[in-house]
């Protein structure tokens, strides 16, 4: 094979890939076009799992900190996949969950306790919490910045890395 045969196929791949790139985020952002963007509102649900007894003050011990919401369900076979991705996260960054549609605080207590998670849960047995955060599908999770404002969204399964990544720019962008 000759050398300009070689570039050809390189430069072809790298459109290639180009234009997946950009058929994923502009079906990420059609995906996610209804999420709440700018400041995040009140989260004000029972908090399961954490040592605070409300959402606030779970914020106020992170406060000026960029943090994940975690909306998911017990329900859902795809949060079962991302489960590891997420609990690695939360581990050495700031999580905090809201159960969507799963059931009474104590389900949901009592299902993060058997799958040995213990992130700070907000029970959202109605789907009210979500609807207005504009979630209607799980999972999905929003960056927040250090100021509350909303930084990224995505939904589906995301990798640890995709994760991670998405909350450094959160964190950063203070």
């Amino acid at each position: 094979m000759t050398r300009p045969n070689r570039w050809r196929r390189a430069r072809r791949w790298a459109i290639e890939l180009a234009i997946a790139v950009a058929v994923f985020v502009v079906f990420q952002a059609w995906l996610t076009r209804d999420v709440v963007r700018g400041a995040l509102p009140a989260l004000d649900a029972p908090l399961v799992a954490a040592a605070m007894s409300t959402a606030q003050d779970w914020r106020s011990a992170h406060g000026g900190e960029g943090f994940v919401l975690y909306v998911w369900a017990t329900w859902c076979g795809v949060c079962k996949t991302i489960e590891g991705n997420v609990d690695a996260v939360a581990r050495d960054a700031p999580l905090l969950s809201i159960a969507m549609q799963s059931g009474a605080p104590a389900a949901v207590d009592s299902a993060l306790a058997a799958r040995g998670l213990r992130w700070p849960t907000l029970v959202d047995a109605t789907g009210e919490l979500s609807r207005r955060l504009g979630v209607d599908a799980v999972p999905t999770l929003i960056f927040v910045d250090g100021n509350g404002s909303v930084r990224s969204v995505t939904r589906g399964y995301t990798t640890e890395l995709g994760i991670r990544a998405r909350l450094w720019w959160a964190q950063r962008a203070t």
